[in-house]
């Protein structure tokens, strides 16, 4: 079946509509999948923000508080204390006043890694293990205990530790012991009185007020900061680089612990920002931003194998999509080459049936019957036609067996310069007939290769009869020889009418024809050509052509000399 050019037309144009879409609708969902990447990524930053600023305002209370329940003793005696203690400011005063009278407490005693104490009744015991921040490290005991003395040995606790702390509870008393170096440091008893309470509670007051007076870069442990940021991104699964600052007063014209200005800048204008100590009321708010300079090509990369993969698949489908293009192209120059080559044998054919049907029907003629100078002659003509239509035919065979590569070359030692002497004398007569001139210039000294001397004569022959057919006036035909990095060269010049880029690329193709419109002046069926060509390269060399049109053409063989 024949393509027509508007079918073909339609084909592209769908199939190229299609594969235009299939790539928007990936760039669509790739786009959309980095969209997804991004939303979650400000998720998790702005979450890990947040656990940061909760562990660094509870860890600043805790260690306040902590701080403040053992400073408070200082205030109470060893039996018998008063205590006053005032907060004032221009909105508020608050004043607690008191007495009380502390129970007996238990006696205790720490010896390397073994807790001894004493009770005077039997009453509820509590002991706690914990560490310089008041954070627990084991519950040592928990339970009723009988009067009398008891002994625990500790599984956690390091004499070298360098600092931790003993919780003591019972029904009786409550305090602290405040290890140093295995050793006791202090002991320091709970206020255990609702009034005492209250006097903590207005030391813990004043102490958080005054401490949230201070700057800010005061109150945060950069060390601290830093560990706390690393950690929690990395538990949110975020490796991407990154810098922080803290952007300071209500302007947020300020950022400290940054680096340059443009970082600075950076963090001002950042999204990832979270309130430092949510809970004061009283001072200035104080905002913990990072910022990530990567951050579009970290979330590019999470999504590249999926990028690199739909990459591949497009690449697959449009390489397929242009080389189907260019093969219903090519069939179709191939199919029209092919129409001619049968219009092109018709006529080759029609020429030699109609001769040899002429002189048949002459010879039978009962007047040229008797006359055998006649019958000879037209025997004669019937024999030439018939020869020349065979010899078309046996081309034909011959190259198709050729392009199957189903041949042997029988290789002897050939001179190359007789094989053109040859030729040369073979072709004066058509050139004769056109006024032209063939002209030698046979430089090679090395010029006996060896090679299969029919398919090199024939080689010669097409490319002298491709020169004569293919020149309008008298052609002017030149043949030269030389040897080149061993091997030899043969060249065939012309002053034809030569030929465009275009033609260029087909002119060695099976079939193909320089176009000559509507003119069938030039005989052939476009074989000579491709037949060279496959046999150049059968015998390991290599054809070249430089043409212009109306300006000629020369093809170039090189050859092998071993």
């Amino acid at each position: 079946m024949k393509l027509k050019k508007k079918t073909v037309t339609i084909i592209i144009v769908l199939t190229t509509a299609a594969l235009l879409g299939l790539i928007c609708i990936q760039i669509y969902l790739l786009a959309n999948a980095l969209e997804l990447k991004k939303q979650a990524f400000s998720q998790n930053v702005n979450a890990a923000l947040a656990v940061v600023v909760q562990k660094l305002e509870t860890r600043e209370v805790v260690t306040d508080v902590f701080r403040v329940s053992i400073e408070a003793e200082e205030e109470i005696s060893e039996n018998t204390s008063s205590f006053y203690y005032s907060v004032n400011d221009s909105e508020r005063q608050i004043t607690l006043k008191g007495r009380f009278k502390r129970p007996p407490a238990p006696s205790v005693d720490f010896d390397s890694s073994k807790l001894t104490y004493s009770l005077p009744r039997a009453q509820y015991v509590r002991i706690m293990l914990l560490d310089s921040l008041g954070q627990v490290i084991e519950k040592v005991e928990d339970g009723f205990k009988m009067e009398g003395e008891h002994e625990i040995q500790l599984k956690n606790s390091n004499p070298a530790r360098a600092h931790f702390n003993f919780n003591f509870t019972t029904d009786s008393s409550s305090f602290i012991m405040v290890m140093g170096k295995g050793h006791l440091r202090k002991q320091t008893d709970y206020l255990s009185s609702e009034k005492n309470r209250r006097t903590l509670i207005n030391r813990i007051v004043k102490q958080w007020t005054e401490s949230k007076q201070e700057p800010v870069q005061n109150r945060v442990n950069m060390t601290l900061l830093d560990s706390l940021l690393d950690k929690t991104l990395k538990a949110k699964d975020i490796n991407a680089a990154y810098a922080y600052g803290i952007v300071v007063g209500a302007e947020k014209d300020s950022v400290i612990m940054a680096g340059s200005s443009e970082l600075k800048k950076r963090l001002k204008t950042s999204e990832f920002k979270s309130r430092l100590f949510p809970n004061d009321l009283l001072v200035e708010a104080n905002d913990l931003a990072l910022y990530f300079p990567q951050q579009s090509m970290y979330l590019f990369k999470q999504i590249s194998t999926s990028v690199f993969i739909s990459f591949i698949f497009i690449s697959v489908i449009t390489v397929c999509f242009v080389f189907t293009i260019r093969t219903i192209f090519k069939q179709k120059e191939f199919s029209n080459r092919l129409t001619n080559f049968i219009n092109n044998m018709t006529h080759e054919f029609k020429t030699p049936i109609s001769t040899i049907s002429l002189a048949s029907e002459a010879i039978s003629k009962p007047e040229n019957i008797k006359n055998k100078e006649r019958v000879l002659r037209y025997g004669g003509i019937i024999y030439d036609e018939n020869q020349r239509m065979r010899n078309q035919v046996d081309k034909i065979l011959q190259m198709a067996v050729l392009e199957e590569g189903d041949f042997e070359l029988n290789k002897t030692q050939v001179d190359i310069h007789q094989l053109i002497d040859e030729a040369a004398q073979k072709m004066s007569i058509q050139i004769e007939a056109k006024k032209g001139k063939i002209i030698s210039a046979l430089k090679a000294t090395a010029h006996v290769i060896e090679a299969d001397a029919l398919h090199l004569a024939n080689i010669i022959h097409n490319l002298i009869d491709n020169a004569i057919k293919y020149t309008k006036e008298q052609p002017r035909i030149t043949i030269s020889t030389d040897n080149n990095d061993g091997n030899f060269q043969l060249s065939v010049k012309d002053n034809g009418i030569g030929l465009s880029p275009e033609e260029q690329k087909h002119v060695f193709d099976k079939y193909y024809r320089v176009p000559t419109g509507n003119l069938h002046d030039v005989k052939g069926f476009g074989l000579g050509l491709s037949y060279v060509k496959i046999m150049v390269e059968a015998h390991g060399g290599s054809i070249y052509l430089n043409s212009e049109p109306e300006k000629g053409s020369t093809f170039a063989v090189v050859l092998p000399l071993n």
